[in-house]
């Protein structure tokens, strides 16, 4: 009997350093891409290219998973072809992946025409608060948080 629980032990033990090793490896991407993007936005001007905007941003944000990015968007207004593509800025502590995150580039017919959410009406998601402590209870074998 004790040796399944140590084995159940062992196995937990693993299964948890494997779950954090791979947060960290994923926080680390994000902040590598957030970082890298912080370089170069610098270099984005009103009036540019599709094409160039998306050759100089793009690379920043390939260390990241594509999990923690969000897809670009695509529409016809006024029968203009516009597309909002969007970079990783920002990142919260809360697991979530939400729009606050995210600075949005919006082309007109391939010209980018506005960088930011007040173009497109503001983000709908945002970050969510986290409690300060984590609580974690046990009722017949059965962990709660």
């Amino acid at each position: 009997m004790k040796i399944i629980h140590l084995k159940r032990l062992k196995f937990l033990v693993a299964a948890s350093i494997i779950l954090l090793l791979s947060a960290c490896v994923s926080n680390q991407s994000i902040s590598t891409a957030i970082l890298a993007y912080e370089s170069q936005a610098s270099n984005i001007q009103l009036g540019q290219s599709k094409a160039e905007v998306l050759a100089m941003l793009s690379p920043t944000q390939a260390s990241m998973p594509s999990r923690f990015g969000k897809p670009f968007e695509a529409f016809i207004e006024d029968d203009k072809l516009k597309e909002v593509y969007f970079f990783r800025s920002r990142s919260f502590a809360d697991g979530l992946v939400t729009d606050d995150e995210f600075i949005p580039y919006v082309f007109e017919d391939g010209e980018l025409i506005a960088i930011g959410w007040t173009a497109i009406g503001g983000p709908k998601t945002q970050a969510q608060q986290r409690e300060s402590e984590l609580h974690i209870y046990r009722r017949h074998r059965i962990f709660y948080y």
